[in-house]
């Protein structure tokens, strides 16, 4: 449950209607294509970590595996990228309290919100893990009384209300009026729906059995966003035109959640939606703020990072990498200051880029991974990818694809992103030649270690 935390935020409950302009109702593909790629990265991730369950997670097993630059970028891209979205999750959750509070600024809001979500991961991992759980079986529940309710309109079964059918998957300009090139584009803007599924390699270290779990958390977790997204869009898709579904989207009253509840007769749906976007706004944000943290107390401890961001606390939270990680949400709250129309965007736009990195260095971490395994003849994980490096290439070549294409798409992503990458580059070497780094974990010399030790006894 607690793996859905930082993957399944406020898209689905409220932007999907951008997404759904570019395709119409073969939006749902675009999903599907979208998950189909997340669904490799968390089979390579689950892979590398059952394998390797050490602090810093995938971003470990880069430095291990592809040498100092590798493994500098891989964690220092993922723990920024996670620490801005945490930024655009309490700007969110800010954004949301304002239905109740029209009066309330988004500074003040977007401040009460990372107070919380600081204090939940600054004291104990216990406390987040509980805080997580619930706040995941919400959105959870949440989902699936939206699909079964959805579906009980679709088929008439709803008291008062005619049959929904199947009729708008094809009124406005049939199933796909976008082309083959629309599903596309709304695949690239899909993908970031499943943006955070990195976080289940993050915890490996602080897992009792990881080994067994991960992997069971992994492939739960991706099959449980494919059949959420894809059905949820779907019943969507089903119960208005498309056209209407684009056109009308940003705001609590006019989600497609609050229809369906609308329609069965529940009172009060634009409430209890508000709460619903509310909690999943601050369960991504709390998932994303303990993969942050996690992540600069890796770099921390290999001297590529802030000192202080190596201490932990007596019940092992890495309270000041909870602290350097919570940057996001100063930037955030500032943002919210300076420009409060534009800020959430903004903050989406910077993360974007950071995931399509992301995802990419996973696959290139994989890749060489299989690779240097084989050569000293270790055996394949049991949990592993399927059709590697078949799998890999297209994956990669996918993320490129994905990164031009948003220059059409998503201007910012490459006004942001081009600049951010040069200046990942840029910081490792200015580091380099200030300090000397330690070398990388050797990893593979200790499955080797491992293999001999068994052997002999």
């Amino acid at each position: 449950m607690i793996a859905l935390s930082g993957a399944l935020g406020t898209g689905l409950f409220l932007g999907s209607g951008s997404v759904i302009a570019l395709a119409g109702p073969a939006t749902v593909f675009s999903y599907a294509i979208a998950g189909a790629l997340a669904l490799a990265i968390v089979w390579a991730l689950a892979e590398m970590v059952t394998v390797h369950p050490v602090p810093g997670g995938h971003g470990a097993v880069a430095a291990s595996y592809l040498g100092r630059f590798g493994g500098f970028v891989t964690r220092w891209n993922f723990a920024i990228t996670m620490m801005v979205a945490v930024g655009a999750e309490v700007v969110a959750s800010a954004t949301y309290l304002t239905y109740w509070f029209p009066t309330l600024p988004l500074w003040l809001g977007t401040l009460l919100c990372s107070v919380f979500i600081g204090a939940l991961n600054m004291f104990s991992v216990h406390l987040y893990g509980s805080s997580e759980y619930w706040f995941s079986m919400v959105k959870v529940i949440a989902i699936v009384v939206f699909i079964l309710l959805g579906l009980a309109v679709v088929v008439g079964v709803v008291p008062g209300h005619d049959a929904a059918g199947v009729a708008n998957l094809t009124s406005e300009g049939g199933f796909m009026p976008k082309g083959v090139s629309g599903m596309l584009a709304a695949a690239c803007m899909a993908v970031f729906a499943f943006g955070g599924i990195e976080n289940v390699s993050v915890g490996a270290a602080e897992t009792a059995n990881p080994r067994r779990d991960i992997p069971r958390a992994a492939h739960t977790m991706i099959w449980r966003l494919l059949i959420f997204y894809v059905g949820a869009i779907l019943v969507v898709l089903m119960l208005q035109p498309w056209t209407e579904t684009a056109a009308h989207s940003g705001t609590v009253e006019q989600s497609p959640f609050v229809k369906v509840l609308s329609l069965t007769g529940v009172t009060g749906a634009a409430h209890i939606m508000n709460a619903v976007l509310i909690v999943a706004a601050l369960s991504a944000a709390n998932g994303c703020l303990y993969s942050s943290s996690r992540m600069f107390h890796s770099l921390a401890v290999d001297g590529e990072a802030p000192r202080f961001a190596a201490h932990t606390s007596i019940k092992g939270a890495p309270r000041g990498a909870v602290l350097l990680a919570m940057a996001g949400m100063a930037v955030a709250a500032a943002l919210a200051i300076l420009s409060p129309g534009n800020v959430f965007m903004w903050l989406y736009g910077m993360a974007t880029i950071g995931i399509l990195v992301t995802w990419f260095m996973v696959m290139a971490t994989h890749l060489a991974f299989r690779r240097r395994r084989a050569q000293a003849g270790l055996p394949l994980a049991p949990n592993r990818l399927w059709a590697s490096p078949v799998t890999n290439s297209v994956v990669l070549a996918s993320t490129v694809a994905i990164f031009v294409a948003l220059y059409w798409l998503m201007p910012i992503v490459w006004y942001a992103g081009v600049p951010y990458i040069l200046a990942l580059s840029i910081g490792f070497w200015a580091l380099s030649r200030v300090r000397e780094l330690p070398e990388p974990r050797d990893l593979l010399a200790e499955s080797l270690a491992v293999q001999e030790a068994e052997r002999a006894s």
